[in-house]
């Protein structure tokens, strides 16, 4: 018998994020104002973090629902609080790697969550199954190009040896493939790749501060391992080393270049 997957840590803070998510919604947008919907479908919303494009979503759909899901009870609790009394919208926890649906959406939506799922094989899987015949996932997310990414830099510095002995036997939280080698497990999982559309992106902050308050506030799969006194420094380490980087190659400063790339997937024979 399959063991369903270990849980993992809660750790995003919807106090933390909602300050510092100006570049999630900025790439949210850009899906939802492309995003065709007849207003009746049933929809998932994978990794919806505090709720508020899963509310967008809903609006949309007069004869329709919408399911936001997150890892995270603390995010969880937020979208309920605060987006409850939406009457077509709800939310539940869930781990993509573990989803429990059976053909039971039209279209499965998910805003730069999955990166942060190194398992995905698993979470595609889950993905197919939750789809109905002739139904539809749009998911945009990170993947990996040939500029260092934040996230690599900071399994960088946590394997350093003023920081390894801190971290123990923590995994690294993030996903490696790039998009060829995602198209290709995806394909493995039973899903059929309509479109895969990788490009380079880049988000000016518009200050050391700023820039350090976004990854205070997405570095809890790192930081949770630490000390309290020790993840403020953790922190600015890690992003002294990247602005270290994007200077030499680019010329910038506070700058965060990542592979966005949008995958639209459906279900395959068999």
């Amino acid at each position: 018998m399959t063991q369903p997957p270990a849980p993992r840590p809660d750790s995003w803070r919807a106090a933390d994020y909602a300050p510092h998510s100006g570049l999630q919604a900025a790439m949210a947008a850009e899906v939802l104002a492309r995003l065709a919907l007849r207003g009746d479908e049933r929809l998932l919303d994978l990794g919806c973090g505090d709720g508020k494009l899963s509310v967008q979503v809903a609006q949309r759909l007069a004869q329709g629902s919408v399911l936001g899901v997150d890892a995270s009870a603390d995010m969880i609790g937020w979208a309920q609080r605060h987006f409850g009394e939406v009457p077509n919208l709800r939310f539940e926890v869930a781990d993509a790697r573990a989803l429990p649906y059976r053909e039971a959406f039209d279209q499965v939506l998910s805003f730069n969550a999955l990166h942060w799922v190194p398992d995905q094989e698993a979470a595609l899987r889950g993905i197919r199954r939750a789809l109905r015949p002739g139904g539809r996932a749009l998911l945009r997310l990170v993947t990996r190009s040939e500029t260092t990414s934040l996230e690599a830099m900071a399994e960088q510095v946590r394997h350093d040896p003023a920081w390894a002995g801190d971290f123990g036997a923590l995994r690294d939280p993030y996903l490696r493939l790039d998009a060829a080698q995602y198209r290709a497990l995806a394909e493995a999982c039973g899903l059929r790749v309509l479109a895969l559309e990788p490009r380079a992106r880049r988000w000016d902050f518009g200050s050391d501060e700023a820039f350090y308050g976004f990854c205070h506030a997405g570095f809890g799969a790192w930081t949770r391992a630490l000390p309290e006194a020790r993840r403020e420094p953790f922190v600015r380490e890690v992003l002294r080393r990247y602005e270290a980087l994007i200077a030499e190659r680019f010329g910038e400063r506070h700058c965060f270049h990542f592979m966005q790339t949008d995958v639209e997937l459906a279900p395959g024979r068999g």
